[in-house]
Order: structure tokens, then sequence, then C-alpha cells
């Protein structure tokens, strides 16, 4: 099982050097006007954050990832979700993944929006692991504590995949809470 501040440290990692390196040019380039050099590192952040969103958008490249609870939930009280994940090529249950979540309420990508690379890191902050309940089943455990929408952020990383797999493994399940 991966574990999760490791796979945050790797990812915000990563994010920082690509910033550092971002700034770093823009800073180096002494004749840019401050007013310049933020435009620059802005126009940067906002290809950053568009990257994101598309990765975020695409279809899952190597599993199925099926909703097999009821995604209507009581407000105030613990919820609990079944996710199904199978391989795309074989469609059999994937038994020893790793599923990684993180529920925002809102929309998808609603934290983005408001906050941009941010935002990205505070949801990987907040990760957290389904349980595994064996054939391909993995639970999720939920307590909504606002009535309204929720969008719970799924990331697979089969067995034997790099961690990196799960932006290619992403899918968003929306949640109501009433």
């Amino acid at each position: 099982m991966v574990n999760t501040s490791i796979l945050f440290g790797i990812i915000v990692g990563s994010i920082s050097i690509i910033l550092v390196s971002i700034v770093g040019t823009t800073l180096s380039y002494g004749a840019i006007s401050t007013e310049n050099a933020y435009a620059e590192k802005q126009s940067s952040m906002s290809s950053m954050t568009e990257m994101c969103r598309s990765l975020m958008s695409q279809v899952p490249k190597d599993v199925i990832i099926k909703t097999i609870s009821r995604q209507q939930v009581p407000l105030g009280k613990e919820a609990s979700f079944v996710l199904l994940v199978t391989d795309k090529k074989t469609n059999k249950p994937l038994a020893n993944a790793d599923v990684l979540l993180h529920i925002e309420e809102g929309a998808p990508m609603a934290m983005m929006n408001k906050m941009g690379m941010m935002g990205m890191m505070s949801m990987m902050e907040n990760m957290f692991n389904a349980e595994n309940i064996g054939d391909g089943k993995y639970l999720v455990k939920f307590t909504p504590t606002t009535k309204g929408i929720y969008t719970m952020h799924t990331h697979v990383i089969p067995a034997g995949k790099s961690m990196m797999s799960m932006m290619n493994n992403h899918m968003d399940i929306g949640i109501i809470a009433k």
C-alpha cells in the first residue's frame, strides 16, 4: 500500500521543482520589469493548472472504476461507498491496487478553480486510502457535513505501476448529501 505522505512528498517535490525553475527562469531575465516577470510567472502557473485540469478530465487509461453503492447520502451520518476497480484490458478485478481518494465539497475542480496549484497541493495533502475489501472492491467512508454536492476524486495505482500512474487512472465521482 502506498504511504500517502510519501506520495504527497513526491508530488509536491515535483511541483516545487517545476515552480522553482519557472521562477528562476523568470528572475534570470535581468532586463524584464517586475510587472513582466509577475505576468510571466502567472502565465506559467496558469499553464500548470490547465495541464492538471487536462489530466484530471481524461478517462482512466488502465482501469475501470465503478461505484456500486448509492451516491445520495444522508447529511451528518457516516456513509460507505464501495468502488469496484477492474483492469481495462482483461475486465478482471484489481485486488492489489492502491486506491487513493480526496473528497471535496462542490463540483469537480472547484478547489482548483478557486486556488489554482495551491488547491491541487491541498487536495494531495488530504488524500487517504480506500480500504481493500477483496475481489477488486474498495471501501470508502465519509461523513458529509454540509448539504449539497461533493466530489470524490478517485485515483488508482495498479500493482506494479509507478505512483505517477495515479494521474492516468483518475475519476471524479459525484456525491449528493441531503
